[in-house]
């Protein structure tokens, strides 16, 4: 069994506690070399064992009601610490890890021939140090072929508080934007390669499943998700993951950050020009501009999309490394699209056109991942192409039509929010049907969703809808993220831009799962 201590520089200093509080493990004196180190260091690492000790052990072969021999090995750790904080740990620790198998203390040791295949369930856990705070990663395998999984507790025993991700990592001094974003790359650009490697095929796409892994990926890697791993001093390890069809769905990711900062890398800066917008990819910096030209005032007119003067907005959800990037059209004059190739050498692309309609934002839509091994993109006539490593051509304009088409929306059904005058509700069907109502049925909306893109907040969807009024049919269009919360059987819509019927805040909407 396995227990890692590890003494970071910063253990140096570290208070040598029993339990909660405690006095500060006395310094090495000047000038005694390594051997006083080594000490300190001992003392740091034995303070540390006397904090976390074991609830439940058991190492045993047993025979279930079937007669099959079942291998286990199943250490579950405790805090020692008298805190309500660390007792709501423990509890959760024996609740999850060590209930299910008590009752196999009192089964007899089974014997097992050679010859006999017999699983194995794995639970076992590790401790990572810093100063007084800890991050205890317990880690749990249950046979097949799935990985092993872990999830980790952080806990400030010098305080007594269970600690947030967020908070240890501030508090080795990583900023916490700045770390999401390279976990949520991290764990895109490897969701990406396995769809272009290994597993993508239409139907995903078709079916909304595509869509849904993706933004379940970006979803599941927010920070209070993960687990944090400290193997040495200079970096801190986050275990992320990625969705995936093959096993139960998930693989775990590690991405190693350093704990001091490092020199900004360089990344070439890209841009291009057609006609009335211009795209700019400069390290974090992602933006389209769009300038005000007789063209793009003729929007209002062919569109209702209308823009007050030159405008430059953010590209959301790009999250690939990029190494080329062109303008063209897609079918229709003034039907701008910015494809960014990556790395990897697949397609990204923004439909520029396409978001407007939904509002004032921009999203970088799926990967078009049958268009790969690309080197560089080029434009021919009004339409871009993608050169590839084996000197053919791939058009992107029918690529990106098809990927525009109509697929299946996941978060379906019906749900209502708030009561009274202020109730409203909303209808999804999986074609891409909607309708919505508010104030207690006053304001009725009817129309269609498409689908924009993956975000952390879930699908992104373009709603276009019609109100019948006095003075004749009035239009809306917004866009917003949804994601279904199955645990409390709610559908959580987030605002991205447009106008929102439902409301005029940027924060979430909790809607509930309607029956009948």
């Amino acid at each position: 069994m396995k227990h890692k201590r590890l003494a970071a520089a910063v253990l140096a200093a570290a208070l040598w506690l029993t339990g909660c509080g405690g006095a500060a493990a006395p310094a090495a004196p000047a000038g005694s070399g390594a051997a006083s180190q080594s000490a300190a260091d001992t003392a740091v690492q034995t303070a540390q064992k006397d904090r976390i000790t074991e609830q439940f052990t058991l190492e045993k072969t047993v025979r279930n009601e079937w007669g099959s021999a079942q291998k286990l090995t199943i250490h579950v750790p405790q805090l020692v610490c008298d805190s309500p904080d660390a007792e709501s740990i423990n509890d959760e620790l024996a609740a999850r890890y060590a209930a299910e198998y008590r009752d196999y203390e009192s089964y007899p040791q089974a014997e097992v021939s050679q010859d006999e295949w017999c699983p194995q369930i794995y639970i076992d856990w590790d401790a990572y140090w810093y100063g007084d705070c800890v991050s205890l990663v317990v880690s749990s395998y249950y046979g097949g072929t799935d990985p092993i999984y872990s999830q980790g507790w952080c806990f400030d025993f010098a305080a007594g508080h269970k600690l947030s991700v967020t908070e240890l990592l501030m508090r080795m001094g990583l900023d916490p934007d700045e770390t999401q974003l390279a976990v949520y790359r991290a764990a895109i650009q490897t969701f990406d390669r396995n769809m272009v490697q290994q597993e993508y095929y239409d139907s995903l796409r078709e079916s909304g499943m595509l869509s849904g892994m993706r933004a379940d990926t970006l979803r599941d890697n927010g920070l209070e998700n993960l687990t944090v791993l400290l193997k040495n001093e200079n970096t801190v390890t986050l275990v992320a993951g990625y969705h995936t069809t093959a096993g139960s769905g998930w693989r775990p990711l590690e991405v190693e950050l350093p704990l001091t900062p490092a020199a900004p890398a360089k990344t070439p800066v890209l841009t291009d020009t057609y006609g009335s917008v211009s795209v700019l990819l400069d390290g974090d910096i992602r933006t389209v501009t769009i300038k005000h030209t007789p063209e793009i005032i003729a929007w209002a007119e062919d569109y209702d999309i209308r823009l007050d003067g030159d405008v430059t907005l953010p590209i959301r959800n790009a999250y690939n490394n990029y190494v080329d990037v062109c303008i063209g059209e897609l079918g229709a004059s003034s039907h701008p699209v910015v494809y960014l190739l990556t790395e990897d050498g697949f397609v990204e692309y923004v439909d520029v056109l396409r978001c407007l309609l939904y509002g004032q934002s921009l999203l970088c839509a799926d990967p078009i991942y049958i268009a790969n091994n690309g080197t560089a993109l080029a434009l021919r006539d009004a339409e871009v192409s993608l050169l590839c490593a084996d000197g053919t051509e791939t058009e992107l304009a029918p690529l990106t039509a098809e990927w525009n088409s109509p697929q299946q929306v996941d978060s379906t059904g019906s749900f209502s929010l708030g009561e009274g005058e202020d109730w409203c509700w909303l209808d999804l069907d999986s074609g891409g049907g909607c309708q919505l109502a508010t104030h207690n049925n006053r304001y009725f909306y009817q129309g269609a969703v498409t689908y924009l893109g993956a975000t952390p907040d879930g699908t992104a969807l373009g709603f276009s809808l019609i109100r019948d009024t006095e003075n004749g049919p009035e239009w809306v269009a917004f866009s917003a993220a949804l994601k279904l919360d199955y645990r409390i059987d709610c559908l959580i819509l987030t605002p991205l831009s447009g106008q929102n019927p439902l409301t005029n805040e940027t924060v979430p909407l909790v809607l509930t799962h309607s029956y009948g």
